[in-house]
């Protein structure tokens, strides 16, 4: 089975507590962003990714708003269930780039990290590029504008201007998830990014601390 949080920031007690026991061995948990343990390279960082690499599940992540961008890319690039992805922990802990669709336990779901760059933030200079809206729409077209679930780190514009009424803003991933969402079949989008886990709609769930199962 395949569950989703978001935003762990390097809490490891977001990975390690008893309260994801029901997580079992050969699952997977997908960070929707932020995930906050691939960053500065020190001691603390590796006795934390060997604590996660002995979990009894697998973990994913995409990237959010701040990620140290040049740690990840010291990582060896590797294709995980047909996405293309760094493997941090060979065999437990990979991130899954911009744009990609994951194939597994029979689904296919996009993933698409990344939001746009309108906060002053030492780690904000890396907003999704158009090289990136290319590759998604790309493998989109392979898969026929079809999948199962779509994770992102920012939500589309229409859900970050009905979530924020008086505030209207705008942005190119905002407008690129706008434009594919009105052509993309798909169940459920699942965001990070609020910091707040809200049922928005039945084809729409910010998430944060809690932790879903995906399609539920």
């Amino acid at each position: 089975m395949i569950f989703i949080t978001a935003d762990t920031h390097g809490e490891l007690e977001r990975l390690t507590d008893r309260k994801l026991k029901f997580i079992k061995k050969y699952d997977t948990l997908i960070v929707l962003g932020d995930f906050g343990f691939v960053w500065n390279g020190d001691r603390q960082q590796e006795k934390n990714l060997k604590k996660i690499a002995k979990l009894p599940f697998r973990v994913l992540f995409i990237d959010g708003y701040n990620e140290n961008f040049a740690a990840l890319e010291q990582y060896p690039d590797t294709v995980y269930h047909g996405a293309q992805a760094k493997e941090i922990c060979p065999g437990q802990v990979y991130y899954i780039k911009r744009g990609q669709v994951l194939e597994t336990d029979d689904m296919k779901i996009l993933c698409f990290g990344g939001a746009d760059d309108y906060i002053d933030d030492v780690f904000s200079d890396y907003p999704p590029s158009q090289a990136d809206f290319d590759t998604c729409t790309a493998n989109l077209e392979k898969h026929n504008w079809k999948v199962d679930y779509v994770l992102t780190h920012s939500p589309s514009g229409n859900i970050n201007r009905f979530l924020n009424m008086d505030s209207f803003t705008f942005g190119n991933l905002f407008d690129y998830f706008d434009e594919i969402g009105n052509k993309l079949e798909y169940k459920k989008w699942y965001f990070g990014f609020y910091h707040k886990d809200k049922y928005v709609s039945s084809k729409a769930q910010a998430v944060y601390t809690d932790v879903y199962k995906l399609g539920d």
